[in-house]
């Protein structure tokens, strides 16, 4: 069994913590296409006396049917399928594997939270003096050590600060340069902390950037996520 497939996750459902794994995951998400436990752990490549024992097991954690299975006559026509609150597992499981994606190639800024504006949801954390407002999603409060994760997309540059609603705005310099992906990986200096940009390369020429330049960045506090560390 490959070692990616047993990494398990901590999924929340209702007020229950489940472990999945990807072979698991795979498992559900075969009987909700091919409507066959039989099918599906043939997919997933899980014994059937397994799969079974899995679908037991995780209906017993959450005291919830996640399989529905209506048994055919003498001549088959049997059929399995996901109830809404399987549907509800693949739906996490999914959420989870996309932040992990994410997090392979994210900006990460630790820091803690300073101040919650919870009329109208958003937290405020220092990067040394420079202030960053970002959306108020969970249970946070004041104090609490995060970690912040932004994409390199969501970053914009420009050569001078420009009117906006985007508060998130700052000074840098570029230190750093490379092709990622056909977009142009830019390193820039805040001071503080250092973050990874993407962008084309017909920007790159528009803006005439070039290592060593100052610029400013800016993103939306929509684009960035909080985690607790």
């Amino acid at each position: 069994m490959d070692s990616k497939d047993d990494a398990q996750y901590r999924l929340k459902f209702d007020d229950s913590i489940i472990l999945v794994n990807k072979k698991k995951f795979k498992l559900l998400k075969y009987i909700d296409e091919c409507g066959s436990i039989m099918e599906a752990s043939k997919r997933a490549n899980i014994p059937y006396r397994s799969a079974l024992k899995y679908i037991e097991d995780l209906e017993k954690e959450i005291n919830r049917i996640i399989v529905s299975t209506k048994r055919g006559g003498k001549g088959g026509g049997g059929e399995s399928k996901l109830t809404d609150s399987g549907k509800s597992i693949l739906k996490e499981y999914r959420k989870v594997e996309s932040i992990l994606k994410m997090h392979a190639d994210v900006n990460e800024i630790e820091s803690t939270i300073d101040a919650i504006d919870e009329e109208n949801k958003i937290a405020t954390i220092h990067i040394g003096k420079k202030k960053i407002i970002l959306p108020l999603r969970g249970n946070f409060k004041v104090g609490n050590k995060v970690l912040v994760l932004i994409s390199p997309e969501d970053i914009f540059v420009m050569l001078k600060p420009q009117e906006s609603s985007v508060r998130n705005i700052f000074p840098g310099k570029i230190i750093g340069m490379e092709l990622k992906n056909h977009l142009v990986r830019l390193n820039v200096d805040l001071g503080d902390v250092t973050l990874f940009v993407d962008i084309t390369e017909y920007a790159r020429e528009q803006l005439d950037l070039s290592l060593g330049k100052d610029i400013f960045i800016g993103f939306k506090a929509a684009a960035l996520a909080m985690v607790k560390i």
